[in-house]
């Protein structure tokens, strides 16, 4: 699967890649919470001894869950608590705190806002027919080619390191880059920064045996079957 012929021309992979930050689109779901205070219990938060009568969070709770997912819809927007439909897409995360912060000095003291894409994710084809595959959360920004393999497993031993493809979705059109892992060289291109809902492709080994002797089995078993009834004939013949 994902074949590209022998003089294809991949897309060169640049420093300047790393660079682009990933931006809020349609469909992505969003963890948001909301603090006062300029932020200051986010900290005072993990302090057993706190109080924690001064925090103010939305979407969230201290049992480790980080809020609840809020769906940006079709038409761009979002519904948050207090301030309602608000526009996000288009801007990175930062950006989108940045900018909820400011709204939110409406209504309380110095507020401070987290947000996070909880739907980023890429797509990895693995395995000895390069059909398995898995769908890899990226937990945290700047999730780079080697830590998503680590994530899933590493490379297994019918894969082949040399010839890993990277697809991606681009403003431009349908990019594939090609990274080779087998040599020390290939370090630079695994800290490439995965973008959300990139395919890595790992082509499996070429191992013709095992398909060979699959087709020809039955041939010969057939063949021996006939052997062993000539053998039996040939021995009760006077």
């Amino acid at each position: 699967m994902l074949r590209t012929s022998k003089d294809y021309q991949f897309d060169t992979i640049t420093s300047l890649m790393n660079d682009v930050e990933y931006k809020i689109a349609m469909n992505d779901q969003l963890i948001f919470q909301l603090y006062t205070n300029n932020g200051f219990q986010l900290i005072d938060m993990f302090n057993e001894n706190g109080t924690n009568q001064n925090r103010m969070m939305m979407g969230g709770g201290m049992n480790g869950n980080f809020g609840i997912n809020y769906m940006v819809r079709q038409d761009s927007l979002v519904e948050l608590p207090i301030v309602g439909d608000v526009n996000l897409v288009g801007q990175t995360a930062r950006e989108a705190e940045l900018y909820l912060e400011e709204l939110f000095s409406e209504f309380y003291v110095d507020p401070y806002v987290f947000l996070r894409v909880n739907s980023r994710r890429i797509f990895l084809f693995s395995g000895s027919t390069g059909g398995e595959a898995q769908v890899i959360p990226l937990t945290f920004n700047n999730m780079t080619l080697f830590e998503v393999l680590a994530t899933a497993g590493g490379i297994r031993k019918d894969n082949n390191a040399r010839k890993i493809k990277i697809i991606r979705k681009t403003k431009e059109g349908i990019k594939i880059f090609k990274v080779d892992l087998s040599t020390i060289d290939g370090i630079q291109h695994g800290n490439m920064i995965m973008q959300s809902h990139d395919i890595i492709y790992i082509q499996p080994n070429i191992n013709i045996i095992p398909e060979i002797m699959e087709d020809i089995n039955p041939i010969l078993s057939f063949a021996s079957t006939i052997s062993f009834i000539w053998l039996a004939l040939t021995q009760f013949n006077p």
